[in-house]
């Protein structure tokens, strides 16, 4: 059997009927499936997508308030030509109430031939232009560094609020809220429905070994 990788398609419906599901992209393509599996964050299942016949009211009140873990937040990473603030007896690592990083570490890969910082920032900062951003990053690691972190390799950010992690939706402040929730663990369409993903996993959820445990347990589920 020949397997088709159909990528860079939105689903904006599932539909059962008869013994398949209909699963719809947002440019009108249709595709037939025995089985659909849900692996982006449940909030976006519940405002960005429908079902037919609706899907449980249980589920439905649930999936908007499931923290998807690091929404909203503001990841940089910064690359140096040289490690010194190891070879000035600092370790890199930081945590800040005071300065646009709240959180950073050394991000020196391992064979040593790569050298920066990776963290996070203040989540506030995602209404500042990126240049911006990377002004206030410098500022801050000048002062604590020196001018040795004036002049970057590198800068890059994120801000992890797009169209595959909030898409508008307001995100959810208490960690883990509901995630791995039970209403996850059932199957939904007479079985051909599934959750999984990290935030659906009642064990690491938010984390890559709730990713891996809940692919591991859908495993188990369809091929049983």
């Amino acid at each position: 059997m020949t397997l088709e990788k159909i990528l860079k398609r939105k689903v904006i419906s599932v539909k059962e009927t008869d013994h398949q599901l209909i699963v719809e992209s947002s440019n009108g393509e249709k595709f037939m499936a025995d089985t659909v599996i849900l692996c982006l964050p449940p909030q976006l299942v519940g405002s960005h997508m429908t079902f037919s016949p609706e899907l449980p009211k249980p589920i439905l009140t649930i999936l908007p308030t499931i923290q998807t873990w690091m929404a909203g937040s503001i990841k940089f990473v910064l690359e140096y030509s040289e490690p010194f603030w190891r070879q000035n007896g600092y370790s890199g690592m930081l945590y800040s109430h005071s300065g646009i990083i709240s959180e950073m570490y050394d991000h020196t890969n391992f064979e040593a031939n790569k050298f920066g910082f990776t963290g996070f920032l203040n989540g506030g900062a995602s209404n500042y232009t990126k240049a911006y951003r990377k002004e206030l990053v410098l500022r801050q690691l000048i002062e604590l560094f020196g001018n040795n972190a004036t002049t970057p390799l590198a800068y890059y950010d994120k801000i992890w609020s797009d169209e595959f992690i909030l898409d508008d939706n307001q995100p959810i402040h208490q960690p883990h809220q509901n995630n791995g929730h039970q209403v996850l663990q059932e199957s939904y369409m007479n079985g051909k429905l599934l959750f999984s993903g990290t935030e659906s996993n009642p064990e690491f959820p938010g984390y890559m070994e709730g990713a891996i445990l809940s692919a591991k347990r859908i495993c188990k589920k369809i091929l049983a």
